[in-house]
């Protein structure tokens, strides 16, 4: 677990610090994925078709999803600034979509309302400032991909250091009958 914790933790420091370098791999991540989903539904149609004969969407979807896997894995760095700005869309729709739910928590009493409506404008103006700065959209989805590594590190260390705490606490405890 504290390898784990220690790898995790340089590892978003690594994304945090070489922004272009993340979004490439996010490319080569989902290309691998898109791959492997791919060829899992191409074996899922195989194991299929004598009982589906009406299954072509099947194998088209199984096909198209290795050629886009292989585009993205040739093709990494013009997905890499199209990836930016997928993330910007979301940004700006998930912002928006939370700001207006906002006024619904309003109505039915939730105190904090205003703090869905804050975080949604905010999310939707950094959506939009992705698009108008070139290199936002990279390096801030590079900065929450490595907080995130970096917080799941964190985590493996306090559960490390909880389980630690604990077995000390079960050894000392006279109570306890050793088998």
């Amino acid at each position: 677990m504290g390898i784990t914790g220690a790898a995790l933790v340089a590892l978003g420091i690594i994304c945090i610090c070489n922004p272009l370098s993340t979004v490439i791999s996010l490319a080569w991540i989902i290309g691998i994925i898109t791959i492997f989903s791919g060829i899992a539904t191409l074996l899922n149609w195989i194991s299929l078709k004598s009982y589906f004969p009406q299954s072509g969407s099947i194998l088209l979807s199984s096909v198209l999803q290795i050629i886009i896997g292989i585009i993205f894995l040739r093709h990494d760095l013009a997905l890499a600034a199209i990836i930016p700005v997928i993330f910007a869309l979301f940004l700006i729709m998930e912002g928006a979509n939370l700001a207006i739910r906002s006024f619904d928590y309003r109505k039915i009493g939730f105190r904090m309302w205003w703090m869905n409506l804050a975080l949604g404008l905010l999310s939707a103006v950094l959506g939009f400032l992705s698009f108008s700065v070139p290199g936002v959209g990279g390096r801030t989805l590079s900065l929450c991909i490595g907080i995130g590594l970096m917080v799941v590190g964190m985590v493996y260390f306090v559960a490390l250091f909880a389980i630690n705490r604990f077995e000390r606490k079960l050894n000392s405890n006279p109570w306890v009958d050793e088998q």
